[in-house]
């Protein structure tokens, strides 16, 4: 073995590839577009081309994980297999009744996300358990003998099986999938996925699991070629921090949801543990979409109330939010004449129009060409040539000409519109959750964090932001460090000042042996395994619940868990009650193998650090300055530079106004940026 370890990062326009010695600190890295169907030949050509500059080959890599966004954007786009689902009788309509909510107050047209599983095919099966998981009703074998043959003859191409009361009992779930493997397509339990309280959301993450199944399989067998020619050994990025083994994502692909963003937080993690960090906001903005996160106490917040393309995914995942702002969002003027920028992205196919690749239509992206923040040699380190004259002309015709303003206000009025979305999204993140951003870091990276994320942070009045070394493949830098993982959830209501704890002794054992069995299925040694367990903790009364950590399950880790959901619930609604009885509602487990990340850096700069050129930009569209240029390579620890400037790195540029300090940090080589309050 080499001791190399890689990430990569599929994204909607680029994937991002990381290859890393974690004893030397040597790295290399690489963007190339993202072309479907060829993601694993292009992803195991980056990885060998990475490999050979550190004299050695794809298959000489130890371990690889990959993020993708596929089960998000077949969720976005509606992608999906054709899935039945399998009900306890009566229950076949729990995903058309949903919450009965509208999915908009004042929007009389706006409709909610077709089902996925069609009436015809929600299918009851008599059965029934009560809520202590004992037989009402034994399973109808004979009516789901005539559901099975009535499946067959739909061509359906996955079954979720979800019945009332089985994450209490699973028993007829298990024994409905052994009668439906004769159909031989995916099968997805609702006792396996999510295993809690409330019909609708475990439902509907059932349906989605196994609507998604087909589509997680075929993108691994895209990674075949990958997992077959290259390292040793492969996962996928889950969505809560962890990474799943292929088996484990061919089995779970809904906890695959939010992958590729979730690598970016764990990376921000890390860096605030190495420059003393307690509270953060992350800014990951690529060629699609901007990923916004909030990290406290060391740790990534994790929720299980998040609404992908309408539909409400109940598993566990970091939380990130998500807007359609990003390089590729298309700037348009609505039917009123207002400038609009996104959600809808020129992606990587035909891109911006900078790109030369045919496009016409005028994205962000061409916005800062245009204003020459991105320069023509820019992009991968001169690999991927822009063209200026065609971002020029796509501002001029399609928004400058008919508001009859300048190409350099349209290209202004562009990025002003982008940064305002931006930062709606971050307070909606922090201020709206009772968290001051005015004492926080803004970390910023994604091909396009860097160029925005000094004006966000200026709207805002955050005093400092933190560029990493990585900063264009900093999601897939920070896959590197992503422990494999496995979890689980049960729900298990009880009063905390009456829990037996035998009761909860034993719970606790089962859970462990479940997910330690899955784990030996993959090869792992129980002494290699890391256990942590939480709790979602309620007032006796209230509908939600808050997540908590549970440093143990038992009576002394239940008392641990009150006090900080007595903490967490004054910060997070100003008010809590230290008498009101508090109940647990769900244990969460998560087991998890921890590995090695990707280090320090490398060698810091021996360079003076002075500029390798310099550019006209447009700061606004009244003023264009002349602006040093400097390759951030060559910038050695301790460099320190007052704006205006641009610094420019392979995989990303960072343009700062007037009075804005830079200087790089030691150690990680991160650019700090101290935010001037007012622009010039």
């Amino acid at each position: 073995m080499s001791g190399l370890l890689a990430a990569v990062d599929v994204g909607g326009t680029f994937i991002d590839v990381v290859v890393t010695n974690p004893a030397t600190g040597e790295t290399r890295i690489a963007k190339v577009l993202h072309r479907k169907g060829d993601q694993g030949n292009d992803i195991l050509a980056a990885l060998g081309g990475l490999a050979r500059q550190m004299n050695a080959g794809a298959a000489d890599i130890d371990a690889a994980v990959v993020g993708t966004t596929v089960v998000t954007n077949a969720l976005l786009e509606g992608a999906l297999a054709k899935t039945a689902l399998l009900t306890t009788a009566g229950f076949r309509d729990v995903l058309e009744i949903a919450r009965m909510t509208r999915p908009s107050s004042y929007d009389l047209h706006a409709r909610r996300a077709p089902v996925v599983a069609p009436r015809h095919l929600r299918l009851e099966v008599p059965e029934r358990r009560d809520h202590h998981g004992e037989v009402l009703l034994p399973l109808d074998e004979a009516a789901l003998d005539r559901c099975i043959e009535q499946l067959r003859e739909e061509k359906v191409e996955a079954v979720a099986v979800s019945l009332l009361f089985s994450f209490v009992n699973p028993e007829h779930e298990r024994r409905i999938r052994e009668k439906l493997a004769v159909l031989g397509v995916p099968v997805s339990l609702s006792s396996d996925v999510l295993p809690v309280f409330r019909e609708y959301e475990r439902t509907t993450a059932t349906v989605l699991n196994a609507a998604t199944m087909p589509v997680m399989a075929q993108f691994l067998s895209g990674l075949q070629t990958l997992k077959d020619q290259g390292p040793a050994k492969a996962f996928i990025m889950g969505s809560a921090g962890g990474c799943l083994t292929f088996a484990e994502a061919r089995r779970f692909p809904i906890k695959c949801a939010m992958s590729g963003p979730a690598g970016g937080a764990v990376g921000a993690l890390d860096l605030c543990a190495r420059h003393g960090l307690g509270e953060a906001l992350t800014l990951d903005i690529g060629g699609t979409s901007s990923d916004i996160a909030l990290l406290r106490n060391g740790a990534i917040p994790v929720t299980d109330e998040r609404a992908i393309g309408g539909y409400p995914v109940a598993v566990a995942s970091a939380e990130i939010e998500t807007i359609g702002a990003g390089g590729g969002s298309i700037a348009y003027l609505d039917r009123a004449g207002s400038l609009k920028v996104g959600p809808r992205s020129a992606g990587s196919t035909p891109g911006p129009a900078s790109y030369g690749r045919g496009g016409e239509l005028p994205t962000v992206t061409d916005a800062h060409v245009a204003l020459n923040r991105l320069g023509v040699d820019s992009m991968l380190g001169g690999e991927f040539p822009l063209d200026r004259e065609a971002a020029v002309a796509a501002i001029e015709r399609h928004i400058a000409a008919p508001l009859g303003v300048s190409w350099q206000r349209a290209a202004h009025g562009i990025l002003q519109i982008t940064t305002a979305n931006i930062v709606r999204a971050i307070r909606a993140m922090s201020v709206e959750r009772g968290h001051d951003p005015r004492g926080m870091t803004l970390i910023a990276f994604g091909g396009a964090g860097p160029l925005h994320a000094v004006e966000v942070a200026r709207s805002l009045a955050i005093p400092r932001v933190l560029i990493p070394y990585f900063s264009g493949v900093f999601s897939a830098h920070g896959i590197l460090s992503v422990d494999i993982a496995y979890d689980a959830q049960r729900t298990w209501l009880r009063e905390l000042s009456v829990i037996n704890a035998r009761e909860l002794a034993e719970l606790a054992r089962d859970m462990t042996g479940a997910l330690l069995a899955r784990a030996a299925e993959d090869g792992f040694s129980a002494d290699d395994l890391v256990i942590a367990w939480s709790a979602d903790l309620r007032y006796r009364g209230q509908s939600h619940a808050l997540t908590v950590a549970l440093p143990s399950p038992d009576a002394a880790g239940l008392a641990a868990s009150r006090s900080t959901f007595l903490a967490e619930h004054m910060l997070r609604y100003g008010h809590a009650s230290a008498t009101a009885a508090v109940e647990l509602l769900n244990l969460r487990l998560k087991i998890s193998r921890p590995r090695t990340g990707a280090g320090e850096v490398g060698a810091a700069s021996a360079n003076a650090g002075a500029p390798a050129g310099q550019r006209d930009i447009w700061l606004d569209d009244a003023e264009c300055v002349v602006c040093p240029v400097y390759q951030r390579a060559a910038l050695p620890d301790r460099w320190r530079a007052t704006g205006p400037l641009v610094i420019e790195q392979f995989d990303a540029v960072t343009v700062l106004g007037h009075g804005d300090v830079a200087e790089v940090l030691p150690g990680t080589r991160a650019l700090s940026i101290r935010i001037h309050p007012h622009t010039v």
